[in-house]
């Protein structure tokens, strides 16, 4: 017996399996005698002969190809992120993992709207142009008169005039806004005012029940200096590799990870594979159970912890140096109400082990070489585009953009997109961010707002049936490359074009 069958017999041993001497021979030859061993286990096979064997791997259902080779060594040449050191804070106050206390009840939507609105109201506060007071002054301040304030959109609607009508309130009263048609700038502008919208306001007074809008304002971020990070190093975003999908770009996925551990590139592209210290990933890693109707038919593993053990294989073949960070996102094993915790320790054993893996929410905070960045999956974008018709999932960059002017990741609560009253608001954009990296739309979008660089990265499965029925073509197989001192960005394909086709 040699090397090879020992290994076959003591893997079989260590599952309470038995083999005869020919089916031991015939698994040798296998790479992946593993998972067929394996896949023995869900019949509650104790002894396999080589009859059951043979059959098991000529079998197209179960049959199970195996992956290409990679490699993982180490590198001759000069590595800049090898040998620097990580500078990665995870910023816990702003993650719900381990912070969640919502009982559903009428006082947590109370919390959650209060502190949305006492923090927005407090970023307004601090524009010139307003010199706001409570809706509650309205009745003592003459007709005619300016009056500036801040508050949250209740409701909206078009009147008999056309003209946009609001219900806005504050924390103690509330009145009717309204901007004309004949302002055809604010109009426009007014069009992308969103239900629960923060929004500070120069008005004037028509009624003690009324003003008519005359400007408003976004709680937006601040235009300032772009931060300068404290090493020349480079991050790595992916998002949406839906381990576990029939559609799943494993071959592809392998030549990224081939490419990360600099097989077969160039010196030149080795100097630039060296300076990548961090990986971002960004939501829905794996494909999930039960997510949408049918799904079980279009899953290639239908085991939702063998979905993350063959994703966890992957993990492994990316080099130490590198920082892994991993958000959730919809078709992870968290709840599908948004913010969401981490994904739990478990479904990554080996992984959780390594000092450079970490699992944070969705949303979450980190620090990048003093870099502030927002990660979020994105599934607020798909209530946006059915709400504000100038956006598209072609562009998503567009749509992060709205949420930033907004300071909220949550733009409407009630929508299709479903939020768990949290007594603090987690989807609040509570700092100025740098850097926000996305997914969840499986199209590339880069942007720049003020000081932040918005990057929604790509996929790594095909184009689905609902994709093709909704017209949506989305940019598979791509690794975006970011340089932090200079924000260039560097898109790496692994899809040939005849492929996408």
């Amino acid at each position: 017996m040699d090397s090879k069958q020992k290994q076959v017999v003591e893997f079989a041993a260590g599952k309470n399996i038995l083999l005869d001497l020919e089916s031991t021979k015939i698994l040798s030859e296998q790479e992946n005698f593993e998972e067929i061993i394996d896949s023995f286990l869900k019949e509650n096979k104790t002894v396999l002969n080589a009859v059951e064997v043979n059959e098991r791997i000529n079998s197209e259902k179960t049959k199970i190809e195996p992956q290409e080779k990679i490699i993982v060594k180490k590198t001759r040449f000069n590595s800049i992120a090898k040998d620097s050191s990580s500078n990665l804070k995870i910023l816990t106050e702003f993650d719900v993992t381990n912070q969640s206390n919502s009982s559903g009840k009428v006082e947590n939507f109370l919390s959650l709207f209060r502190d949305k609105y006492t923090f927005l109201k407090g970023v307004l506060s601090k524009r010139s142009q307003l010199n706001a007071k409570p809706l509650s002054r309205l009745s003592k301040v003459p007709e005619k008169s300016e009056f500036d304030t801040i508050a949250m959109i209740q409701k909206k609607w078009i009147t008999k005039n056309q003209h946009i009508a609001f219900i806005i309130e504050d924390t103690e009263t509330q009145c009717i806004a309204i901007i004309s048609n004949q302002n055809a700038k604010l109009f426009e502008e007014g069009n992308k005012i969103l239900l629960d919208d923060v929004i500070g306001i120069k008005g004037t007074k028509i009624s003690n029940e009324m003003i008519i809008v005359n400007e408003f304002f976004w709680p937006e971020l601040e235009s300032r200096p772009l931060t300068k990070p404290e090493q020349d190093l480079d991050v790595l975003i992916i998002s949406d590799t839906h381990v576990g999908s029939k559609l799943f770009l494993e071959k592809e996925f392998n030549k990224f990870l081939n490419w990360l551990n600099c097989n077969d590139v160039s010196e030149k592209e080795k100097e630039r594979i060296g300076k990548i210290k961090y990986l971002m990933m960004v939501g829905d890693n794996v494909d999930g159970i039960g997510v949408y109707p049918n799904q079980y038919d279009e899953l290639e593993i239908k085991d939702l912890f063998e979905q993350y053990n063959k994703l966890e294989q992957f993990l492994l073949k990316i080099p130490e140096h590198i920082e892994i960070v991993m958000i959730p996102g919809q078709h992870d094993a968290v709840r599908r109400a948004e913010p969401q915790t981490a994904i739990p320790e478990k479904f990554f054993p080996e992984m959780s082990k390594m000092n450079n893996f970490h699992l944070i929410g969705n949303p979450s905070w980190i620090e990048i070489e003093g870099l502030k960045t927002v990660l979020y999956h994105g599934a607020s974008l798909h209530d946006l585009y059915d709400s504000l018709s100038f956006l598209s999932p072609l562009e998503p960059h567009k749509g992060i953009i709205e949420l930033l002017k907004r300071r909220d990741l949550m733009p409407s609560y009630g929508m299709r997109n479903p939020y768990v009253p949290e007594k603090k608001d987690f989807m609040l954009i509570r700092e100025e961010p740098d850097l926000y990296f996305g997914g969840d739309m499986h199209h590339v979008g880069y942007g720049q707002y003020k000081s932040c660089m918005v990057i929604n990265s790509a996929t790594w499965q095909k184009r689905t049936e609902f994709q093709i029925a909704q017209g949506h073509v989305p940019t598979p197989g791509i690794a975006i490359q970011l340089e932090l001192t200079s924000r260039k960005i560097t898109e790496h394909k692994f899809m040939s074009a005849e492929e996408e086709e």
